[in-house]
């Protein structure tokens, strides 16, 4: 149980990391004279595929903690 402990919070801190990169390469590109429209439809994208991973293992989280898969352990 700790090291699936230990893996979803090294995931989570990851995650965390992705998004600040994401901010960090917006505002790199703002710098560099990109429109900040632009900038945002293109952090938005980035931040909209970031949620739909960290969706993804929230739902296999829940599917591996089902009662049904305990039962059968």
């Amino acid at each position: 149980m700790q090291v699936r402990q230990l893996f979803s919070k090294t995931i989570a801190l990851l995650l965390a990391m992705q998004l600040f990169l994401i901010g960090l390469q917006a505002k790199s590109q703002i710098d560099q004279g990109n429109s900040s429209i632009e900038t945002l439809i293109w952090m938005t994208q980035q931040y909209i595929s970031v949620l739909v991973k960290i969706r993804s293992l929230q739902d296999k989280r829940e599917k591996n903690d089902s009662p049904k898969l305990k039962s059968k352990r």
